[in-house]
């Protein structure tokens, strides 16, 4: 399972849509986008680049009309700011109503092994984390669901609250989220709901189940994230193709690198990895998957090669590895991938690199030998497996 978070602007418009509501929130990522702002009313404008505290570091502006709503974001637009140790430049931003209101209500859903936790409190706002003491947490086994009767837990709850809570708890379970959080959540002079702010992650293994709830999801880096040359060519090949290419590199200097097939797969290998104590050793993670054809299998190896070879780590390791295939031809792959290894054949020498490998499927038998021998004719020292072995066997021979 990997965590993957979402704009607030989608989070919002996803749950408004649960409750047969429409949100009235807009996305701005360039000055033609403001034309949309009404000029009888009021808002508030903010960074969306899934990142928080935006109004302890004076990224919130607050009842503005359409001229200052322009003023502002003109100002903020591109602007680099840094946040820890991370810098980046502010493209898009979430435009809302400006709502006079009294109470706030903080609280968030996070979801575990056996249960899910629930944090509430009766004081909401910028301040939750200095007030944590007031914060009440309710943990429901995950055989379990969320019922009112539970909200007394909290104490004396209006029922427009209790409602808007069980309205939350079932848009974070049906949605596919492992994280959800509103701080805070109010009511205007109407007694309408209103969502100041949202942070939500959602859980990428729910992906099929979700096609329909996420349809029109976007899902951006974090912020300040930089993509290399070689991820913007392996998202150019995968939008060639109907296979399944994916590639992030995580540490250039790494000694582990890895050619795994299936999202599901490649969880696994990186996980156990982790596990292993290999985790700040991995070099990238990523997927070649969908049976992709000889010249896209050659390409995206190649690509690979060439970040692990820039690495200065010393005793590198080469994996390859995936579930027993049911739909990819491992022989016709494992072509495309002898193709790269033949190319970089004397710089693999030179640096010694050992390749270790477990794959299964169609045509297992006929690649895994074409596989071997070329790494015996070229003198490279490799481990091969096939599906007799478990998936991850192979990473016990990392040193």
């Amino acid at each position: 399972m990997a965590q993957i978070g979402i704009r607030e602007y989608d989070a919002k418009k996803m749950f408004f849509e649960s409750i047969g509501k429409k949100y009235n929130g807009m996305q701005i990522k360039s000055e033609k986008d403001l034309k949309n702002l009404e000029k009888e009313k009021k808002y508030v404008l903010k960074p969306d680049m899934l990142f928080g505290k935006r109004g302890k570091l004076g990224l919130l502006g607050i009842n503005l009309d359409k001229k200052e709503a322009k003023s502002w974001f003109l100002e903020n637009f591109d602007k680099e700011i840094k946040i820890g140790k991370t810098k980046g430049k502010l493209e898009v931003f979430l435009a809302e109503d400006f709502v006079k209101h009294k109470q706030e209500y903080y609280i968030s859903f996070s979801a575990n092994r056996e249960f899910d936790e629930i944090n509430f409190s009766f004081e909401g706002g910028i301040e939750i984390e200095e007030n944590w003491e007031k914060v009440k947490t309710l943990k429901i086994s995950v055989l379990e669901d969320l019922k009112e009767k539970d909200l007394e837990f909290f104490g004396d709850l209006e029922k427009k609250v209790k409602e808007i809570i069980l309205q939350l708890w079932n848009f974070y379970k049906n949605y596919g989220f492992v994280y959800l959080e509103v701080n805070p959540f109010c009511f205007d002079n109407d007694g309408e709901l209103v969502l100041l702010d949202m942070v939500a992650k959602i859980d990428d293994q729910e992906a099929f189940m979700q096609k329909q709830n996420w349809k029109d999801l976007e899902f951006p880096e974090t912020f300040g994230f930089i993509e290399n040359k070689a991820e913007k060519y392996i998202k150019k090949l995968d939008s060639e193709t109907g296979a399944s290419l994916k590639m992030k590199i995580l540490n250039p200097e790494a000694k582990i690198w890895t050619l795994l097939a299936g999202g599901g797969g490649s969880l696994v290998i990186t996980d156990t990895l982790g596990a292993l104590g290999f985790a700040e050793n991995i070099g990238n993670y990523g997927e070649l998957s969908g049976n992709p054809d000889r010249d896209f299998t050659r390409e995206y190896t190649k690509t690979l090669f060439s970040e692990m070879l820039k690495s200065k780590a010393k005793n590198k390791y080469l994996i390859i590895a995936g579930a027993i295939a049911n739909f990819t031809d491992v022989s016709k792959t494992f072509d495309g991938i002898i193709d790269a290894l033949e190319e970089n054949e004397k710089e693999f020498k030179k640096q010694k690199i050992q390749i270790l490998v477990r794959r299964g499927g169609i045509n297992e038998q006929k690649g895994l030998e074409k596989l071997k021998k070329t790494c015996e004719k070229l003198e490279i020292p490799a481990k091969i497996y096939g599906s007799e072995a478990y998936m991850t066997e192979i990473l016990k021979e990392i040193k």
